[in-house]
């Protein structure tokens, strides 16, 4: 039989691109960043980015700003996650069990959500909790429980869960289609076996469904976490981070450093540092997070 380890030289041919474009297109930028971290770069010195050590970590583990912008992110980050693959794993579990007629139209109209860029969201967001105009505000109005418009964006809790509505929102579409791959890979004997031992659609989702779909829905949500970490463009628009930096996400905070104060190397070891977290959340969530096979 052909193996293609054999030939070494079109598996070269073959990974090379690869390689190639992964190198120039991510390890470079990353070491680039690293690099950077520890000079004084900036585009308002004409001189050689000169050596300066851990300076720039530490003037960030002594700003109060890092700090809250961090703690904002990892906040905004965790419930929108958590909120976006329940929604998406319920409305999976719609389409699979409960809708039989329209299940295709449907899926395809909720999944037009995902395709709509983040600006036309964001746009969207800001009119609909518009302090004057917006259709949240007249309703909230119009139900009586508060007697004047509240300015939610410009509320440091309110402008948070804005956020997380706007992030939850824009995912379930993405994490729905995810979850439902992972249903209807569910075997179906499995599930008939369930229900003639006398197990209930309740029973069976608790003790079969969520069981064998876990470790979908546990990647799932690692990527959605890590997708939101480097999003920017809703609090950009909506608050630009604030107020009292409420949401000042480490997105923003980086690029704020980079293109308004412009500070390449602190923008730098920002990065640097909240590139280190995520290697360690993705590490610790993969090792503990995902159960193991038995036998494995």
């Amino acid at each position: 039989m052909y193996q293609i380890k054999r030939d070494f030289g079109f598996f070269l041919a073959l990974v090379l691109p690869a390689v190639t474009i992964v190198g120039l297109l991510i390890i470079y930028p990353v070491i680039n960043g690293v690099y950077l971290s520890f000079t004084d770069a900036s585009p308002l010195r004409r001189s050689v980015p000169q050596f300066v050590g851990f300076e720039n970590y530490t003037y960030l583990l002594e700003d109060d700003v890092f700090f809250a912008s961090a703690f904002s992110t990892s906040y905004i980050v965790f419930v929108s996650s958590v909120l976006a693959v329940m929604l998406g794993f319920m409305m999976a579990l719609l389409l699979h069990f409960g809708i039989r007629r329209g299940a295709t139209v449907l899926r395809s109209l909720v999944f037009q959500i995902w395709v709509v860029p983040w600006i036309c969201i964001t746009l969207l967001w800001g009119w609909m909790f518009n302090k004057d105009y917006g259709l949240v505000n007249s309703l909230i109005t119009a139900s009586g429980l508060t007697e004047r418009n509240a300015d939610l964006l410009f509320d440091a809790t309110g402008a948070k869960w804005v956020i997380i509505a706007g992030f939850t929102w824009r995912s379930i579409p993405f994490l729905m289609v995810i979850a439902l791959a992972a249903l209807q890979s569910i075997s179906k004997e499995v599930l008939d076996a369930a229900e003639l031992d006398g197990a209930g659609f309740f029973s069976r989702l608790r003790h079969v469904v969520v069981p064998m779909v876990r470790n979908v829905l546990m990647v799932a949500l690692l990527l959605d976490a890590v997708r939101f970490f480097q999003e920017m463009t809703m609090p950009l628009v909506l608050t630009q981070g604030g107020p009292s930096n409420a949401t000042m996400v480490l997105s923003l905070f980086t690029y704020k450093l980079a293109f308004e104060n412009w500070d390449f190397a602190l923008a730098s070891a920002a990065g640097t540092l909240w590139l280190a977290f995520l290697m360690l959340i993705a590490w610790a969530f993969l090792k503990f997070g995902i159960k193991k096979e038995y036998g494995k």
